[in-house]
């Protein structure tokens, strides 16, 4: 049995990441129901 809900651990670990390669992380209400999550990370440049 699934259980709902939860610390939100996984979240705050995805930010973390995301800010220390100067990114971005927005959650949003999904059109098609749920959570989207939008990642946006700057290109590498070589």
């Amino acid at each position: 049995m699934a259980t709902a809900g939860g610390s939100g651990l996984g979240l705050a670990i995805c930010r973390n990441i995301v800010e220390a390669h100067e990114g971005d992380i927005n959650a949003e209400v999904s059109a098609l129901g749920g959570l989207r999550i939008v990642l946006t990370l700057p290109a590498l440049v070589g």
